[in-house]
């Protein structure tokens, strides 16, 4: 089992196929194996690295509290080690929290950048409803597995929910195989509430995808649109009938945005 070492802990971390490398970065209590629709199509064209964030899996982690520019000095040491010091990184939710830092602190690892489902942080982020709120706590707040999974209908959409249950059900699974511990969950969660790019962003200087799904009720659409205002040269790509988990819920359109990112002279 490969592990990246670091500073008293480490990642856990696969390769898969060749090509110039992209890595991939899992968003709050999530792990690698949730790339299950990205993997297989991603790494036809690339060298695909998959990671779990500390904390999650088998990667250990250091004490608490951690900041999301801490979690990007791991990707930062991932892709120096294993990627050969620069890759094209995607990055959904908080991993797309994660990338704007690696891409504002380490901007020689980053080739191009795809951010995910994600936004800025701070006073300037658009927030979900406070109905999709109070569903998502049970996530963050949850100290049972089942509770955790009721929390996670908020990342879906009421499409999804209603008329593809086996969806949810795949995912459900891959989360009950690595399951993340409270603590983790709650220090991830303190993380994003201290992350803010806002004004920072038009310092980025990778060529940079923004995408969004067009029915997300936990990152509504208004943050892609911030994100993608901000950065200089940034596209926008709305994938339609799909929520927070686009990379679940509609694969291969996500799957075609980012390849066609990649192939283009910018990505």
């Amino acid at each position: 089992m490969p592990f990246l070492e670091l500073d008293g802990y480490r990642l856990y971390y696969e390769t898969h196929g060749q090509g110039f490398p992209l890595v991939l970065i899992r968003g709050l209590g999530s792990n690698m194996e949730h790339w299950y629709e990205q993997i297989p199509v991603f790494s036809r064209r690339h060298q695909v690295i998959a990671f779990n964030n500390r904390g999650i899996g088998t990667s250990s982690a250091p004490h608490l509290p951690w900041s999301i520019k801490e979690m990007a000095g791991d990707v930062a040491a991932l892709i120096q080690d294993v990627a050969g010091g620069r890759a094209h990184v995607l990055g959904i939710s908080m991993g797309g929290m994660i990338a704007q830092e690696l891409a504002l602190g380490w901007p020689e690892r980053v080739a191009s950048l795809v951010l995910t489902a994600t936004h800025c942080g701070g006073a300037h982020k658009v927030p979900p409803s406070a109905e999709t709120m109070e569903l998502f706590a049970k996530l963050v707040n949850g100290t049972t597995f089942a509770e955790q999974m009721e929390g996670r209908k908020a990342l879906f959409s009421l499409e999804t929910l209603d008329h593809r249950p086996e969806v949810l059900e795949r995912y459900a699974q891959v989360a009950a195989a690595y399951a993340c511990p409270p603590e983790v969950m709650q220090g991830q969660w303190e993380a994003i509430q201290e992350f803010d790019s806002f004004e920072r962003l038009p310092l980025i200087s990778a060529p940079t995808l923004v995408l969004a799904g067009a029915d997300d009720r936990l990152v509504p659409q208004g943050n892609a649109d911030i994100l993608a205002g901000r950065i200089p040269g940034a596209k926008l790509a709305l994938i339609p009938q799909a929520g927070h988990q686009l990379v679940i819920e509609q694969p291969q359109a996500t799957n075609a945005a980012v390849l066609d990112f990649l192939a283009s002279p910018q990505g």
